[in-house]
């Protein structure tokens, strides 16, 4: 199923209905600010993580403008850690860490919102870390996932007006900051 809102008066969503790993999807629109991505699953005991790409494109070599990856590691309680990264015009940049509070065996929630300066990131509606643009977002064509969670909701949402805020943590609305 797919959902798609375009009227001025209402913000244009896309939503899709199935989620299986390895996921790639089309971001037709690309993502200004005030856009944002929605990831809803579950992880399992036994996951190692998942890997999130927003990219140029579909091939190898492309400009990737976010990575972020979300991995667990040593023990089965351990939090999972995020990185986040960029690879622009076949290099690397540095990469980004920040300490999560996810654990293996529970549904959680990250969105990516993007704003003029860069990308903040929530994790179950708590600020997680704010990662600056390396690329250019409106140039962002495609979502790739990939790793070992279950998907429950993948949403993009392009604000287009004030009443599409509404749909966003009210402490990260246009305007307001992050932390």
């Amino acid at each position: 199923m797919l959902i798609l809102a375009t009227e001025s008066s209402t913000p244009m969503a896309i939503e899709f209905e199935k989620f299986e790993l390895p996921y790639y999807r089309a971001i037709p629109f690309g993502l200004d600010s005030g856009s944002w991505v929605l990831v809803e699953g579950f992880a399992p005991q036994q996951s190692q993580g998942i890997q999130l790409d927003l990219a140029y494109g579909q091939f190898r070599g492309a400009n990737i403008a976010l990575r972020f990856k979300l991995s667990f590691e040593g023990d089965p309680s351990s939090p999972a850690t995020a990185s986040l990264n960029s690879f622009v015009e076949g290099l690397w940049g540095i990469e980004k860490k920040a300490a999560t509070d996810l654990r293996r065996g529970e549904w959680f929630k990250v969105q990516f919102i993007v704003t003029s300066q860069g990308y903040k990131i929530l994790q179950n509606d708590k600020f997680l870390f704010e990662f600056d643009h390396r690329l250019s977002p409106q140039k962002i064509r495609f979502l790739e996932m990939k790793g070992d969670i279950r998907l429950k909701e993948v949403t993009f949402v392009s604000e287009k007006s004030s009443e599409s805020r509404n749909l966003m943590p009210p402490r990260y609305r246009a305007g307001r900051q992050a932390r």
